[in-house]
């Protein structure tokens, strides 16, 4: 009797489920690549306000490694959406996918490990430079045309993906206003590469960019097996770079004791992500919810950009009718309004 009766509720149940559209978080496309001679595929995350607010514009993320790393960073650049006001803006992130990802992650060819043993599969190093080319003048272009983008671009590797990172800064181009590079291989073509990728970095730029290097407590390098050169090489980098008093370059290392080479993304992602932005956030500090002191902070966001970053006028609004409600928040919502009057004077809601 039992029996019959879990299996009629379980078919009742049934019976009251409907199948809905599938949950995607980002779309995939490909491309004919001209510089790469061969088919790319990307995948684009979009902000959840995105449809709902056409004039607004959104800071890109351009995402190594994307076919894997998609969903972990999305998550957490999600994450930081909830709270009294967003501590980093929404972002639309790009995944580019891989095809021959230790060809494209390489600034340089190089077949030898640090121990300099030979390695068959180092023959197809060196495409970094064709990789960013595609990059910067194919794929970036039909991003822009395709969404609504603005200033910041951010470029987010790890690893060899990391290596090619701090090479497309290096440039001293102005693609990329904010670069996070997750434990990046630095150990290859070493010392050669790395004398070159220095120097470039100490040379004072001349327009606007950000780079966070995380550094995980990596044990091993390969070639050397359980060797903390990979570690000691980025710990000593860290101290190499040091941009001059007349650069824009804006630097921050930190080192991760806890983590190794792959446990360190997530929290590399989430703490670049903090130091990039530090300053977008809206402090309900009484003291600091005040006009002339966004203005600063967001003087000083863009100022690191070269961008034109603004409070959301959905959260100043959510903060206004918060401290209508709930008055010992000590909430300003005359306050909220000058700010918001300041940074959105014809009122058109971004």
């Amino acid at each position: 009797m039992k029996k019959r009766l879990a299996t009629s509720m379980a078919a009742l149940l049934s019976a009251q489920v409907s199948a809905e559209p599938a949950l995607n978080y980002a779309e995939l496309f490909s491309h004919p690549s001209q510089t790469l001679n061969e088919t790319r595929h990307y995948s684009v995350h979009l902000p959840r306000s995105y449809q709902q607010s056409p004039n607004k514009h959104y800071p890109v993320l351009y995402l190594l490694d994307g076919e894997n790393r998609m969903l972990q960073v999305s998550g957490i650049a999600n994450s930081f959406q909830g709270g009294l006001s967003a501590e980093v803006p929404e972002l639309i992130i790009v995944g580019i996918h891989n095809t021959d990802r230790m060809r494209d992650y390489t600034p340089t060819h190089y077949e030898k490990l640090p121990s300099g043993e030979d390695v068959a599969w180092y023959k197809n190093t060196g495409g970094g430079k064709q990789f960013l080319n595609y990059l910067t003048t194919e794929l970036m272009p039909v991003i822009d045309h395709d969404y609504r983008t603005t200033n910041p671009n951010l470029l987010v590797g790890h690893s060899l993906g990391g290596l090619i990172s701090l090479d497309a800064l290096s440039q001293h181009e102005t693609y990329f206003q904010g670069v996070i590079s997750i434990d990046p291989s630095l150990w290859f073509d070493y010392p050669n590469y790395y004398k070159t990728l220095k120097s470039k970095l100490n040379k004072p730029f001349t327009t606007p960019a950000a780079l966070y290097l995380a550094i995980a407590n990596n044990p091993f390098t390969p070639g050397l097996g359980r060797d903390n050169f990979h570690r000691d090489n980025l710990k000593r980098f860290s101290q190499d770079v040091a941009p001059s008093a007349n650069s824009q370059l804006q630097f921050k290392s930190e080192y991760y004791p806890q983590q190794d080479h792959h446990t360190v993304y997530h929290l590399a992602v989430y703490q670049g992500l903090k130091w990039l932005f530090d300053g977008y956030a809206l402090d309900s500090a009484p003291e600091k919810l005040q006009l002339e002191s966004i203005k600063e902070n967001y003087q000083r966001l863009n100022q690191r950009f070269n961008s034109q970053l603004k409070p959301d006028a959905s959260a100043l609004d959510s903060l206004a009718k918060k401290g209508e409600r709930w008055p010992l928040m000590q909430i300003s919502p005359k306050e909220i309004q000058r700010i918001k009057a300041y940074f959105y004077p014809s009122s058109e809601q971004q």
